[in-house]
């Protein structure tokens, strides 16, 4: 273990980045993470013992990598960079439960992956300091395939991470916002300065908890939950009459009964309904014929 270098030093990275001939590629939105009071509060949260099973995704220099790894978790780290991956399969030699593949996350059927690595698909961990480009998109694609994971400890943009637990009425309340309260319960856990990372992103970032709920509706109706609900933020100025005229226009006729049923007032904005409120005028919306 002695010649696993301190991944929490600046100076440490960048020499083992230059070993390997690497150096941080902006394109890939890679900011390293270089602190050792952020990742022992990362790993805490995680609550993650040995023998657990965890996912990785982009693991960057591998700070939180070795750390997991070192806990004897049965490990599996998804890194993109292919001079990263390499790299990182030196530094896991030491732990055999831990492994580095080469995949690009926004193409990844998630169950099917966890399926395959995992002999307890239900009781894996998923861990990430996410790049903020794609931040969005994984946390869609994530939710596509109903957040297959037993808990996530999420490093993020911090409006993306306030983003996903906004309640409605708040300013950053939005599609993606009903969506995580559909799938997860979340909380921001804290947040990050960016001075704790190398290079320093220009935005500061927070680490979120996230859980599966109870989902309240089945597989078809949930189809028409996200064109609804991603249909009505398009334009969430307009009131939720308009927004479902225009996206529902057969149901033109029939649109004052099905608020009353859903005992929503027309004229109000995408950004005061709670999930709970989407998630009854899906049910309903879906049992009226065009």
């Amino acid at each position: 273990m002695t010649d696993i270098p301190d991944l929490s030093s600046p100076r440490e990275v960048k020499a083992l980045l230059e070993k390997h001939g690497l150096q941080p590629r902006k394109q890939l939105g890679q900011n390293f993470l270089v602190d050792g009071n952020i990742v022992r509060k990362i790993i805490a949260a995680v609550e993650a013992e040995e023998g657990d099973s965890v996912v990785e995704v982009g693991p960057g220099a591998g700070v939180l990598t070795v750390a997991l790894a070192h806990l004897g978790t049965n490990l599996l780290a998804l890194e993109i960079d292919r001079g990263l991956a390499s790299m990182l399969e030196d530094l896991l030699k030491p732990w055999p439960g831990a492994r580095i593949i080469r995949r690009d996350v926004l193409k990844i059927n998630w169950r099917e992956l966890i399926s395959h690595y995992f002999i307890t698909p239900e009781a894996v961990k998923l861990v990430s300091n996410l790049p903020y480009v794609i931040s969005g998109p994984f946390m869609y694609g994530l939710f596509k395939e109903g957040f297959p994971f037993k808990t996530a400890i999420l490093m993020l943009q911090k409006e993306v991470a306030h983003r996903l637990v906004a309640n409605p009425g708040d300013s950053d309340y939005g599609g993606l916002s009903v969506l995580s309260r559909y799938y997860t319960e979340g909380k921001v856990l804290f947040n990050v300065s960016n001075n704790v990372f190398w290079p320093r992103p220009k935005v500061g970032s927070a680490v979120l908890h996230l859980q599966p709920r109870h989902r309240m509706l089945n597989v078809v109706e949930e189809k028409l939950f996200w064109y609804l609900v991603q249909g009505v933020f398009e334009q969430r100025r307009k009131t939720m009459f308009n927004n479902m005229v225009r996206i529902f226009p057969g149901l033109r006729s029939k649109m004052h009964d099905l608020f009353s049923e859903a005992s929503i007032e027309p004229n109000a904005r995408p950004e005061d309904l709670t999930v709970e409120r989407f998630a009854m005028l899906t049910q309903i919306t879906y049992n009226y014929d065009e």
